[in-house]
């Protein structure tokens, strides 16, 4: 199992999600209003100083799916030129009870 965090603009919202979507992507955990900065952007705190904020969504993704998942957030990355989106993957098991 993989655990996908994409962190983007909330811009970029719908496309994430419409994304995740066509990939069969049935659940997930999501944060509206995440503030902070990258090491080459300005900063979001949702302010008028620093206007803006992010969204973070969070994918547990099965073995057999990951690299359907991963190539179409790729694609979204590309779309945007890579500005204003990150991801990262991790390894992840389940520790609670199934």
């Amino acid at each position: 199992m993989r655990l996908f965090l994409v962190v983007y603009d909330v811009t970029f919202d719908d496309d994430v999600m419409e994304t995740l979507e066509k990939c069969c992507v049935t659940g997930f955990t999501k944060w509206d209003r995440v503030l902070g900065k990258g090491p080459h952007s300005s900063p979001k705190m949702d302010n008028a100083i620093w206007p803006g904020f992010n969204c973070v969504v969070a994918v547990a993704v099965a073995d057999e799916n990951c690299d359907q998942v991963r190539e179409a957030l790729r694609g979204v990355s590309a779309r945007l030129d890579g500005a204003g989106i990150k991801i990262y993957e991790l390894s992840a098991s389940e520790v609670g009870p199934a």
